[in-house]
Formats: C-alpha cells, structure tokens, sequence
C-alpha cells in the first residue's frame, strides 16, 4: 500500500502529493482522529508552564537547522 496526503472539503479528496500510480486505482481514504490534546504533562515537567508558542518556534528553529546542516552534508539544496 502507498499512502498519499490529501484534503477533503465539501465532499471531494483534493491529492496534495502526486500519486505512485498513473492508471485507474481502487483508494481507501482514512481520517485521522480528532487532534488530541495534552491534559496533564507530569513527571519532571509537571510544574512547570507548557508555552506552546515557544514550542512552535523551537521546533521550526530545529528544522531549519537540520535541512542546512543536510545540504552542507550533500552539497546541494533541498
């Protein structure tokens, strides 16, 4: 099985990535659950304040550090 990223809106599946297949294919469309938030982060982090904007930034730092630092590896842009 291939897995391909769409959208559903107003009854119709908009493929946001181009497909494996070029002839007509049976598809199986899966939605995923409801996002879930976190109730309750306990262990070390349990009193201390979650800024998920903090969290947002950081991890947008990270990725953007990591596709140079894979460029500089390969030599070329991604």
């Amino acid at each position: 099985m291939q897995a391909v990223k769409g959208i559903y809106q107003d009854g119709n599946v908009r493929l946001v990535e181009r497909p494996p297949v070029h002839e007509a294919s049976e598809v199986l469309v899966i939605f995923p659950d409801r996002t879930k938030q976190v109730m309750k982060i306990g262990g070390l982090f349990e009193d201390h304040e979650i800024r998920d904007d903090d969290m947002e930034r950081d991890l947008k730092d990270l990725n953007q550090r990591s596709t140079a630092h894979l460029e500089e590896e390969t030599g070329e842009g991604l």
